[in-house]
């Protein structure tokens, strides 16, 4: 037991180190008691030999620490994003080790979400446990407390940058600010069985804390990857290979990897990104299906990039991997895919001149192909003439007429197309789709004006096969138009079913979710002809700049008459930080600052 004695002006910040000749002291305790002994356990003081404290007074406390923003899952369905919900009052992270049965803090736990209900402050709980790399993915419903969220950090990203120990340690946040206002234990047989609650309390009313940072007491966090990250060894092979294909000179990404400066210019950036899972663009729930173009990190791969950069993204011994190899080369949709090469057959639209400013009505331009027979396809690439103006193209057999009638332009289903964030590749296995010889063609264009008058010539590129394929890919849809969304609705949910045969079982490919700005999140589910049901997709946090076509790792085999429901919802508030306009009620319509509601499909007949 430690017992500091002050007779001056708080506050108070109180910091360790077990060695005096360590440059690096740790904050350990804070307070702004002034003239009182206040009694602290240290938690280490078993298993070291000497530790040294020393006290900062007012004039020389260091800022206050501002919390990282991060995106989590819960044990259910949906995507916590810190930012998002920081408005007023407070937001009190609970770290826990779910490997660990801690019945004291539970129970302190739910008392304070009882007491503080209502009055502003919510309870999030964090499972920094590390992810067992031989365990299937965490299951859903699995909170000790079905009232406060269970969020999942088995990458243990959150837990490294906020400095977590021990669990359980409470970090409470001052939304408004954005600032740590309290961090410490929640309770403690050796300190202040109420630190956490005098805290709130204190925050609430507007005073200063009397304890506004605790020593973490309980069990000691065990982080999965204990080895330093090299940057020649970890580091920049593992950039080469999920990043540098968009960040290269002249491909996609806003910035190339070149070198080690480059990267070490950039690593709070890439930090952020990867706390708050926008990089790189994968947005499945891991726990819902297998995807052969799964672009995300390993836990394990996150975790040692974001070790690295929190220790000081050091250059180290060895070559620059980045510098030393030729850089990627360029890649769609600034050219044709580089897997794929260049089309057999290139059919372009007439070249378009787009207004500086307004809105711009789709334009349906036919096209007659000029391939001298019927062919089977492997790929159909569409290429964007101007990435700056071109929203997106769809491309239909038939004309315009036939769109309009046939596909209810787009909704139920099209022969090719380019979105924003999709990866252009061969079809499935085994499957092609048929054009024949001076088939008619129609692009739907949907451009945006930039400020200036741009042109366009959008073309679309045949890759084709040298034997029939052994199934015909189709694309299909479930959607509704049925779409009003209010002012300032945080949630409003909306579904669509289709069944794809009542006849045949079909194999389904791949599935992509459209909605506009105000998408929040979208499910794709499998509803048998027995009853049961099944979650085959599910983007927690759907991201209107990457539509992803998730391709499924092996076909599914879905029996006659299945239906596939797909389960959505808009956030129209103004906490959506893509929302154009919060005060507007939102409907069905073509533009972006209207809304949609598609998940296609691409799937065959089963033999």
């Amino acid at each position: 037991m430690i017992e500091f004695e002050t007779s001056r002006n708080g506050p108070f910040l109180i910091q360790s180190s077990p060695s005096l000749n360590l440059p690096a002291w740790k904050d350990w305790a804070g307070w702004n008691q002034t003239g009182s002994t206040v009694p602290w356990l240290e938690r280490d003081s078993r298993t070291h030999a000497a530790r040294f404290f020393r006290a900062i007074s007012a004039a020389d406390l260091p800022p206050r620490e501002r919390a990282p923003n991060f995106r989590l899952l819960d044990d259910g369905l949906k995507s916590w994003d810190l930012a998002y919900h920081q408005t007023n009052g407070a937001i009190v992270l609970v770290f826990i080790d779910s490997r660990i049965v801690d019945l004291a803090a539970r129970e302190m736990v739910d008392q304070m979400t009882t007491t503080f209900e209502g009055k502003g402050v919510s309870f999030w709980l964090i499972d920094s446990a590390p992810e067992d790399a031989s365990a299937p993915p965490k299951t859903i419903n699995t909170n000790p407390n079905p009232r406060l969220p269970l969020l999942s950090d088995s990458a243990q990203l959150v837990a490294r940058v906020y400095g977590i120990e021990a669990t359980p340690t409470a970090v409470a946040i001052d939304s408004a600010s954005g600032m740590v206002l309290y961090r410490g234990p929640i309770a403690s047989s050796a300190s202040p069985s109420e630190l956490l609650k005098n805290a709130l309390e204190e925050f609430l009313q507007s005073k200063p804390l009397t304890v506004f940072q605790a020593p973490e007491s309980g069990f000691a966090l065990t982080f999965k990857n204990a080895a330093k990250p090299s940057y020649a060894i970890d580091v920049a092979p593992l950039l080469q290979t999920k990043c540098a294909a968009c960040h290269s000179q002249g491909n996609i990404a806003p910035w190339a990897l070149t070198d080690y400066q480059t990267v070490r210019t950039y690593a709070p950036l890439i930090r952020e990104k990867l706390l708050t899972q926008q990089m790189p663009p994968w947005h499945a729930d891991p726990r819902f299906g297998k995807f052969s173009n799964d672009a995300s990190l390993k836990p394990a791969e996150s975790a040692m990039l974001v070790d690295w950069i929190e220790h000081g993204a050091l250059r180290g011994d060895g070559a620059d991997p980045l510098a030393e190899a030729p850089p990627p080369p360029l890649d769609y949709p600034v050219t044709w895919p580089a897997e794929l090469g260049k089309p057999d057959f290139i059919v372009s639209i007439p070249k378009q001149t787009l207004p500086a400013t307004g809105e711009i009505a789709y334009r349906y331009l036919e096209v007659t192909t000029t391939i001298p027979s019927n062919v089977w396809l492997r790929a159909a690439v569409v290429r964007p003439g101007n990435r700056r103006s071109v929203h997106h193209c769809l491309v239909f057999l038939g004309n315009r007429l036939d769109v309009l009638l046939g596909s209810a332009g787009g909704l139920g289903g099209f022969f090719a197309g380019y979105v924003p964030g999709v990866k252009a590749t061969v079809f499935p296995g085994n499957t092609g789709k048929f054009l024949t010889q001076g088939q008619v063609i129609t692009f739907q264009m949907h451009y945006t004006a930039t400020g200036q008058t741009e042109t366009d010539q959008t073309e679309i590129g045949f890759y084709t096969m040298p034997a029939p394929p052994a199934l015909e890919l189709k694309t299909g849809s479930a959607y509704s138009v049925n779409i009003d969304i209010p002012p300032g609705a945080p949630e409003v949910v909306l579904q669509a079913q289709t069944v794809p045969s009542k006849t045949k079982d079909i194999l389904l490919y791949e599935m992509s979710p459209h909605m506009h700005y105000r998408g929040s999140w979208f499910r794709f589910e499998a509803r048998y002809p027995n009853g049961t049901s099944e979650i085959l997709l599910s983007v927690p946090k759907y991201e209107f700049h990457w539509q992803t076509l998730y391709r499924l790792a092996e076909p599914k085999r879905l029996p006659a008459g299945t239906a596939i429901r797909c389960t959505g919802a808009f956030d129209n508030s103004a906490r959506n930080p893509e929302n154009p306009d919060p005060t507007q009620r939102v409907r069905f319509g073509e533009q972006t600052d209207d809304e949609m509601f598609i998940g296609y499909f691409n799937y065959s007949e089963a033999p």
